[in-house]
C-alpha cells in the first residue's frame, strides 16, 4: 500500500443543520457522496467558539490553557489595557504541521486562521485572517509563491470585509467580493496540488462563515426553498463544485477530512443582556453621567465612519494613550469599574470578577473571589426566558474545570454554556419570587449587523477508501464513546501519517473512524510531549492596526 495521504478542508462555520438538508436535495452532491461513503460526526466546539481559539486548538491539538491562544487579541481595552490582535506569535504549542516537516514530510497550509507568519516549512504555506496584507513579509512560504500565484492569474484574496453593507444593497445573491474570494482561493489550493509535493495540506474556507454571519434570515432555524436562503445556499454550492475538483484530484491513498469549527443559527439577543442583567442584580454599575463625560468614545465612532483608513492609523500611531482611552470609552462606556464586581464578554459567554490586583480597576478582594464565582454561577442557572419561562443557561464551569496548563489565567473566570435553541432575546431572574427582566435596547449588536452567530456543534466528515469506515454516522453508532473535538483533529492527522501522537496531547486519535484492516496494521503509537513554540517577532503598529480594522468590519470587534 502506498503511504497516506491527509488534506483538511476547514470549512468556517459549516453546520449540519444547512449540509443536511440541501444534500438530501441534491445541492451538495460531493459533500453527500463523503458523508455516504465515510464517516460523520458532530463536533463539539464548546467552549472554543471564537474562531482563534478553536482552529488554533484544531491546528495543535492542545486546549487553550497549554496553546495560549483564547481569542482574536490579548488585552480587553475596554478595562483601560491596550489591544493587540492575536497571531500566531502568541501561539505556545506547535501546529501539526510543523511536526510533520520535522519529520522529513512534505505539507501546505493555505488560509488557516492565526498562522501569520508563515512558518518556514517543508513545502508551502500561506497565512491566514491574522495577516496585515497579502503583501505583508512573512506571508507566504517560500516568499516567492505569491508572485507565482499572480504568473497563474490568480488575485489571491484575504478576507471580505464589509459585508454588512454589502448585505444590504442586494440580499438575494451571494455578493461579487465573496465569489471573488472563493474562486481565488480555490484556485490557489488545486494550483498548489497539482505543481507541488505533499503528503498532508490543510486548506480553511471561511465564505460560509462570513455569508451566515450576515445573510442568515432573521431568526429561522432551518432553511426552505424561499429565496432568502439563495445566498448562503450558493456560497455552500461554491464549496461543493471546489469538493469535485479536490476529489478528481486525489487517489485511493488519500484521506479527506472536512471540519468546521464551530456550527451556526440565528442570532439568539438573550446572551448579550447577561451585562444589563448584572447590572439589575446590582454586580455591575453604570455611570450615571455618560454622556458629558465620554466624549473620546463618540469620536472614535464618528471617526470610524468618517476618516479614511490610513489617517485612522496615523492618528492611532501618533497618540498611543488617547487611542487607548478611546476604545475604552466606546466599549462599555457607561460601566463605572470603582463599582462593579462582575461582568460579561459582550456575546455573554465568558464572565470576569473584576478582581483587585488583575484587573485594571478591580475591586473584588481575592479572598471574596470564590464565592462570588459560586453566587454568580447559581444566578446564572436560574435565569429563564421571559417568552417561555424555560432557563437558557445549561451549565456554568469554572475555567480550571474546563481549562488546563500553563496560561490558564488567561482564562475568564466563569464559562457560561447556553441552551441556543431556548434562550431568546431577553432574560428573567427570580429575584425573590419578582422577576427581573433585561432585555435589548435595539437588535443590532455590535457594528457588523450579524442576523446569526456561532452555535455549538461544528462538522466532522471523513472519507478514504479502504481506511475510514463508510456510511457512519459516529452518533449512531456504539463505537463512538466520546464526541469529536477540536483536539482530537491533530492526533489523528499525526496517525494517519505515520508519526507518534505526544504523550501530553489533550486530544485523541478517533479511531472509531477506521476500518478493521487499518486497524490491524496501524497501531496508535504515543511518543513524548510536545515541545513548546518560541515566541516570535509580533506585529508592529500599523500592521496591527489593519489587522484590527479587518476584524472590526467583520463584526469581530466593536
Amino acid at each position: 500500500m502506498q503511504p497516506l495521504r491527509t488534506i483538511i478542508i476547514g470549512l468556517d462555520g459549516a453546520t449540519f443543520d444547512l449540509i443536511d438538508p440541501w444534500a438530501r436535495a441534491g445541492f451538495l452532491p460531493n459533500l453527500a457522496r463523503l458523508m455516504e461513503q465515510g464517516v460523520r460526526a458532530p463536533l463539539a466546539a464548546w467552549p472554543n467558539m471564537n474562531s482563534a481559539v478553536a482552529w488554533s486548538s484544531i491546528i495543535t491539538g492542545y486546549n487553550p490553557g497549554q496553546h495560549g491562544i483564547f481569542d482574536f487579541g490579548d488585552r480587553l481595552a475596554w478595562q483601560h489595557q491596550e489591544w493587540h490582535p492575536t497571531t500566531a506569535a502568541d501561539r505556545r504549542r506547535r501546529a501539526f504541521w510543523q511536526l510533520l516537516s520535522d519529520a522529513g514530510q512534505q505539507v501546505g497550509v493555505i488560509n488557516v486562521p492565526i498562522s501569520y507568519p508563515a512558518n518556514p516549512l517543508r513545502g508551502f504555506m500561506l497565512a491566514g485572517m491574522d495577516a496585515p496584507s497579502v503583501n505583508s513579509p512573512g506571508f507566504a512560504h517560500p516568499p516567492d509563491l505569491m508572485s507565482e500565484l499572480r504568473l497563474q492569474g490568480i488575485d489571491y484574496v484575504l478576507d471580505v470585509p464589509g459585508l454588512g453593507r454589502l448585505c444590504h444593497k442586494d440580499p438575494g445573491r451571494v455578493p461579487e467580493p465573496v465569489t471573488a474570494m472563493m474562486d481565488s482561493r480555490s484556485r490557489t489550493i488545486l494550483h498548489l496540488m497539482d505543481s507541488r509535493p505533499w503528503d498532508a495540506l490543510m486548506a480553511v474556507l471561511v465564505a460560509p462563515d462570513r455569508m451566515q454571519h450576515f445573510y442568515w434570515p432573521e431568526g429561522r432555524e432551518a432553511p426552505d426553498d424561499g429565496p432568502d436562503w439563495a445566498p448562503i445556499r450558493g456560497v455552500y454550492q461554491q464549496v461543493d463544485r471546489f469538493l469535485s475538483n479536490v476529489l478528481a484530484r486525489v487517489g485511493q491513498n488519500t484521506v479527506v477530512l472536512v471540519v468546521s469549527d464551530h456550527g451556526f443559527g440565528p442570532r439568539r439577543l438573550a446572551s448579550n443582556c447577561l451585562n444589563p442583567m448584572l447590572a439589575r442584580v446590582g454586580l455591575l454599575r453604570f455611570r450615571a453621567d455618560v454622556r458629558p463625560r465620554r466624549p473620546l468614545g463618540f469620536l472614535l465612532r464618528w471617526g470610524r465612519r468618517r476618516l479614511p483608513l490610513p489617517f485612522q492609523y496615523l492618528l492611532a500611531k501618533r497618540l498611543p494613550a488617547l487611542y487607548v482611552r478611546a476604545v475604552s470609552q466606546s466599549k462599555n462606556p457607561d460601566v463605572d469599574w470603582s463599582r462593579t464586581q462582575v461582568f460579561a464578554s459582550l456575546r455573554g459567554r465568558s464572565i470576569w470578577i473584576n478582581l483587585k490586583g488583575r484587573q485594571a480597576y478591580g475591586i473584588v478582594p481575592p479572598e471574596e473571589y470564590e464565592a462570588l464565582r459560586q453566587r454568580v454561577s447559581e444566578l446564572l442557572l436560574t435565569l429563564t426566558d421571559p417568552a417561555t419561562g424555560r432557563r437558557v443557561v445549561r451549565a456554568v464551569h469554572r475555567r480550571e474545570d474546563v481549562f488546563r496548563g500553563p496560561y490558564l489565567d488567561r482564562a475568564a473566570d466563569l464559562l457560561v454554556e447556553w441552551d441556543e435553541v431556548i434562550a431568546g432575546d431577553g432574560l428573567a431572574y427570580p429575584d425573590g419570587g419578582q422577576p427581573v427582566y433585561a432585555r435589548p435596547q435595539s437588535r443590532r449588536v455590535g457594528e457588523a449587523g450579524w442576523t446569526a452567530n456561532h452555535r455549538s456543534e461544528g462538522v466532522f466528515i471523513a472519507w478514504g477508501p479502504g481506511v475510514i469506515r463508510p456510511g457512519v454516522t459516529l452518533t449512531e453508532s456504539a463505537h463512538a464513546a466520546r464526541p469529536v473535538t477540536h483536539y482530537d483533529i491533530s492526533p489523528t492527522v499525526l496517525h494517519l501519517q505515520g508519526l507518534p501522537v505526544p504523550a501530553d496531547m489533550d486530544g485523541r486519535v478517533l479511531a472509531e473512524i477506521f476500518t478493521e484492516e487499518y486497524h490491524r496494521g496501524h497501531a496508535v503509537r504515543i511518543g513524548q510531549s510536545g515541545a513548546t513554540a518560541d515566541r516570535t517577532v509580533g506585529l508592529e503598529a500599523d500592521e496591527a492596526r489593519l489587522v484590527e480594522e479587518r476584524l472590526r468590519s467583520l463584526g469581530y470587534l466593536e
